[in-house]
């Protein structure tokens, strides 16, 4: 203070100049004295004077200092003025401004005003000015290096070593115990030996000379590296980037030290992938790059899209339109589609054709959008795949996949999928189904390579018959389809098929065997016959069935009208299952009997079914229905519980035998439903015999020898039935543990006159005496047969020459008697007669409702008063409220009739007698119709009802 003491001292001296206005005079030596700028003001703000420090802080402009307008910004200027005011009311005030010099400098200025008295006038102010930037950017720079350091150290794998050489302390960072495995301890105990143990000795070396030479020679501050250090916490080493440097005075080092382990084994990684991603690029032809839509480059990621493409990176680049030139003009809406689909933000696949080096590959693409930071697409990355050789493969597999593998033509799919596309048409076309009828037997006999040839010999064949607009399938076995793409009418179809049924006196070559087929077809037509494919080529195949069980009518035409084999199938499947609990089954026992007392002995249990418009229907007709379907489980079980509840009630037991299905046999724990019937109703097991069909028997041996095991261990006799009629008949008596064997009837029928069928039965009997098992005989109707049975040595005899079938009551009558008289049953045949009639028979009105049904063939053989004699193939109901009509000749009335006697017949046949309304007319016309009958002629089979004179 002496200094401004002094200073006021000259300023009151010249008072007077003052008040004159005039400039006063202060001696400068008292203002430089001053460390700091100082200057003086007057009341009107103007410089009075200035130390050399505030020109050499202005640069020489201190009097710009006193006009802040002119280097401060305008509130900052306006904050000043007021500073100076209030020190000329006499405060002294301290404030600070932070500026930009005339270069530009931001400087940081601490300002105190103090109030000039003469007196006890206040005659100005004066300043003084502190310059604070060196030391407020000395202090800001420490605060950014301590962010910047505690910022530093919390960067995961990077820690700070420091250690003064003086002291030997050493100083880390936070996270160096995390990283090097040390506890807290071992860090404060360390010493620079034990920092150098950490290293690996193969790096320690060459990192400690290293060090060395850093601190002796002056020259150098830093030194980087990368080392392996040990963690003993993981026990293993890890990569480290050392950077090493020591402080200007030489007396501390630091280390700096970012764990890369991660990075370089990421590394590691990221290049083994990208060569497995080159590598598999090579290996599939497949290549990766980006395309700009603004620049329209290309930037190739992987190698290979000359060997692809046929075409350099260069070509697609200096010409960004170039790729058009490249894909088939066919294909490059895809292309622009495909952008359009990336320009949306959403992925694509696509594939299309290119031209590469004179051939067309065919390219896949795998698109994905790229996007900028705003979200807009700017481009497209892909991976693009040479899949020429896969659209190859699939052509074949799928030329394989729709054609039938032997004979080169569609297949069934591939036929369907045709069938299909001209219902999509709805122009009406002509379906022909045709089979050869031959293949099973030609395997089973000669077997599948002479199969396969037939197949191939008969299409051939076929082929040459067919117009040029047909198309031909494959449907399966040796069964065809014909697609004509056209309506046929009548006489065209009859024609075709008469011309495909030449192929029934065809002589097929196959190896060194002649062959013949047998030829059905069955023809369906668009619309009229069905809407879909699946529906025409059925209704096809059900009318070329009709046309083989009709035997020598090759081509039938398919109606919705089913024929009347085809309605009673269909009605007894559709109320079987209603049958069972309205209790429409019954059983008949048919008695087994000592061939020379005629003792009844056991018997077998026959399923029958009285159905409400059929009427009787047997086990022969609803068996085989019940197989299609798992409804002959539950009829199976019915049986075995209504036999045990009927032997618990016979008073005189003899044991019964059932048949059961091998399918039956197959159901796992089939023995527990015997076992908990026989046990409930306190039946032993020996008095239920089970009889399995030898032609039944499926070929998984192992498992039927198990289920005969089971039975036997159950202590149920087990009886093959029907034996004799399979091909493997003597090979199951070796293979399966039965006890009985039941010769079937097609060998008993007759035997007295067959000297093959007398062989035959001769043999089993002694087979079955060397197997220790017992013989039935099945089918014994005539007293000759009987007594040539006795003279072999039968012992068990089952046929109408003992008894029929007998109902519950009748059968324990049978018993009660004890034994039964062998006699012959009188059939009353229909006379033979020299003339005969063919005609068909149908239904008209089935419940009270008209039915149209296809016809079924008859052969008349005697007319009477009112009545009608004719052998057929079905088994008609009699007396039922079926309306019948017999078919005579086309454009001639129908014939109603009513069925009043049916006679089955041993050969499957049945013989009728039905009532008609005679008329002298109708007499005149059925005599009319009647032929000679051809010499020879019998009704021995199915065929035998169909006119052959034709």
């Amino acid at each position: 203070m002496g200094f401004f003491r002094q200073w006021k001292h000259a300023l009151e001296s010249n008072v007077e100049q003052l008040e004159r206005g005039e400039r006063i005079n202060i001696d400068p030596l008292l203002l430089d004295q001053y460390p700091d700028a100082v200057y003086v003001l007057d009341c009107d703000l103007k410089l009075v004077d200035s130390n050399e420090k505030l020109s050499l802080l202005f640069n020489g402009e201190e009097e710009r200092f006193v006009h802040p307008a002119s280097w401060l910004p305008v509130t900052e200027s306006e904050r000043v003025q007021t500073f100076h005011q209030r020190s000329l009311q006499g405060e002294t005030v301290h404030y600070e401004l932070q500026a930009r010099n005339a270069h530009g400098r931001s400087i940081h200025l601490s300002i105190t005003n103090t109030p000039l008295y003469t007196g006890r006038v206040i005659t100005g102010l004066y300043g003084v000015v502190k310059d604070l930037t060196t030391q407020t950017e000395l202090r800001e720079r420490y605060n950014r290096l301590k962010v910047s350091r505690l910022l530093f150290e919390r960067i995961p794998g990077l820690i700070l070593i420091e250690l003064d050489l003086e002291t030997g302390a050493f100083y880390h960072s936070p996270q160096t115990g995390n990283l090097l495995g040390l506890t807290k301890r071992q860090l404060a105990d360390m010493k620079r030996e034990d920092f150098r143990k950490l290293i690996h000795e193969d790096d320690r070396g060459a990192f400690a000379a290293a060090i060395e030479t850093l601190l002796h020679d002056h020259a150098q501050f830093e030194y980087e590296t990368q080392l392996r250090a040990f963690n003993p916490k993981i026990k293993q080493y890890l990569e480290l980037i050392v950077k090493v440097g020591v402080s200007k005075d030489r007396k501390a080092v630091t280390w700096a030290m970012f764990d890369v382990t991660n990075l370089v084994t990421a590394e590691e990684e990221l290049t083994k992938e990208r060569s497995k991603v080159r590598q598999l690029c090579e290996i599939v032809d497949s290549v990766i790059f980006e395309r700009y839509f603004e620049s329209k480059q290309f930037k190739f990621l992987t190698p290979g899209f000359s060997l692809i493409f046929g075409y350099t990176e260069d070509q697609f680049n200096a010409h960004p339109d170039y790729w058009q030139k490249v894909v088939v003009p066919d294909d490059i809406p895809k292309i622009k589609q495909a952008r359009e689909v990336t320009l949306s933000g959403k992925p694509s696949t696509f594939s299309y054709r290119i031209f590469a080096k004179g051939n067309v590959k065919w390219i896949e693409e795998n698109r994905e959008p790229i996007f900028a930071e705003d979200g807009h697409v700017i481009g497209f990355r892909t991976l693009v795949k040479d899949i020429t050789q896969l659209k190859e493969q699939q052509e074949e597999i799928w030329r394989l996949a729709s054609l039938d593998p032997i004979t080169n033509m569609p297949n069934r799919e591939s036929i369907t999928e045709s069938v299909y596309h001209l219902t999509r048409k709805r122009d009406p076309f002509t379906l022909f189904s045709l089979s050869f009828n031959r293949i099973a037997e030609i395997n089973h006999t000669f077997g599948y390579e002479l199969g396969d040839e037939w197949r191939v010999a008969t299409v051939n064949q076929l082929i040459r018959l067919l117009p040029k607009d047909a198309l031909l399938g494959h449907l399966d076995a040796d069964n065809v389809l014909i697609v004509l793409p056209r309506r046929m009418e009548d006489p065209e179809v009859l024609a075709l098929g008469q011309k495909l049924g030449t192929l029934s006196t065809h002589r097929f070559r196959v190896d060194v065997y002649d062959l013949f087929a047998r030829i059905s077809i069955g023809v369906s037509r668009y619309p009229e016959d069905g809407a879909q494919a699946s529906e025409l080529i059925k209704h096809a195949c059900i009318a070329m069935n009709r046309a083989d069980k009709k035997i020598e009518a090759q081509l039938e035409l398919y109606s919705s009208q089913m024929d009347i084999e085809s309605l009673k199938r269909y009605e007894l499947l559709r109320d079987m299952r209603g049958a069972l609990q309205n209790k429409e089954f019954y059983l008949m026992y048919q008695p087994k009997v000592n061939a020379w007392t005629g003792q009844i002995v056991g018997a077998e249990a026959l399923m029958r079914w009285t159905h409400p418009t059929w009427g009787s229907i047997s086990p022969a007709e609803f068996i085989p229905l019940a197989e299609e379907s798992s409804l002959h489980l539950d009829l199976t079980n019915w049986l075995i519980e209504e036999v045990c509840r009927y032997l618990m009630t016979l008073p005189k037991k003899v044991p019964i035998s059932i048949n059961v299905s091998a399918k039956y046999l197959y159901q796992e724990h089939f023995e527990h439903v015997l076992e908990d019937t026989l046990a409930r109703y306190h039946i032993p097991a020996s008095y239920l015999e089970v009889e399995i069909s030898e032609t039944s028997l499926l070929e998984d041996a192992q498992q039927i020898t198990q289920v005969f095991g089971r039975l036997n261990d159950l202590g149920i006799p087990i009886a093959f039935d029907d034996f004799g009629k399979g091909y493997s008949s003597l090979a199951y008596l070796q293979a399966y543990s039965a006890q009985t064997i039941k010769i079937d009837r097609v060998f008993a029928h007759n035997v007295n006159q067959s000297r093959k069928a007398q062989g035959i039965i001769r043999s089993l009997l002694l087979i079955a005496e060397e197997f220790g098992m017992n013989v039935v005989v099945e089918g014994v109707e005539m007293m000759d047969d009987l007594l040539r049975l006795r003279e072999f040595g039968c012992h068990v005899i089952q046929g109408y020459i003992f008894s029929r079938p007998l109902k519950e009551a009748e059968f324990e009558q049978a018993l009660e008697t004890g034994t039964l008289t062998p006699i012959e049953e009188y059939v009353e045949m229909i006379p033979s007669a020299s003339r005969l009639i063919h005609a068909g028979i149908t239904i008209t009105r089935l419940r009270n409702q008209d039915v149209a049904v296809g016809t079924s063939p008859i052969v008349i053989m005697r007319r009477g008063f009112k009545t009608i004699a004719f052998y057929g193939a079905i088994r008609l109901p009699v007396d039922s409220d079926l309306s019948l009509v017999i078919l005579l000749d086309e454009g001639m009335a129908p014939l109603p009739i009513q069925v009043t006697r049916l006679t089955e017949l041993a050969n499957g046949l049945y013989q009728y007698e039905a009532s008609y309304e005679q008329t002298v007319e109708l007499e005149k016309r059925l005599t009319a119709l009647e032929s000679e009958k051809p010499r020879g002629f019998t009704i021995q089979k199915a065929k035998d009802l169909i006119d052959q004179t034709d």
